[in-house]
């Protein structure tokens, strides 16, 4: 790992200053349900995939969704743009007996596209299907550097 880490930091500082476009993909941390890290590759200008693993209450989490953005909704800031999104996704939880469910996310996000970083905000209840069926609820907030593939 050690000799993996100067690669990574190396690749992040050259990655070049547009992000947010096809092919773009992000890395960082989310804080919330789950505590862990996240990861987010751009398909086109309006849709992407992101995943989170991590923690939520004491059990591994992890989650997948592919999400659309709605640029217009809200008004253009001045740092950076902040588009809407709606998505659906899958949530796998490692209890004692496994979790599994369908998310259906919401949320905001503020990107910087000179430093490459977004912030972000969501909310996603998830409709469990096993074991048993029933509802759960997410919220996080987290941030992403982005770097081009």
């Amino acid at each position: 790992m050690r000799t993996r880490l100067p690669l990574l930091l190396a690749l992040l500082a050259a990655a070049p200053a547009s992000a947010l476009e096809a092919g773009s993909g992000g890395a960082g941390v989310i804080l919330g349900v789950p505590f862990g890290v996240t990861g987010k590759y751009w398909v086109d200008d309006r849709k992407a995939v992101q995943g989170a693993l991590g923690v939520s209450d004491g059990d591994l989490a992890l989650s997948s969704d592919l999400l659309i953005h709605f640029e217009d909704v809200l008004p253009k800031k001045k740092v950076g743009s902040l588009p809407l999104y709606a998505g659906l996704g899958i949530k796998y939880k490692a209890e004692r007996r496994d979790f599994v469910g369908i998310r259906f996310v919401g949320g905001a996000a503020l990107y910087d596209r000179a430093k490459r970083h977004e912030f972000f905000f969501e909310v996603a209840p998830v409709l469990r299907f096993s074991p048993s069926e029933g509802a759960a609820f997410d919220g996080a907030v987290g941030v992403r550097r982005y770097f081009s593939l």
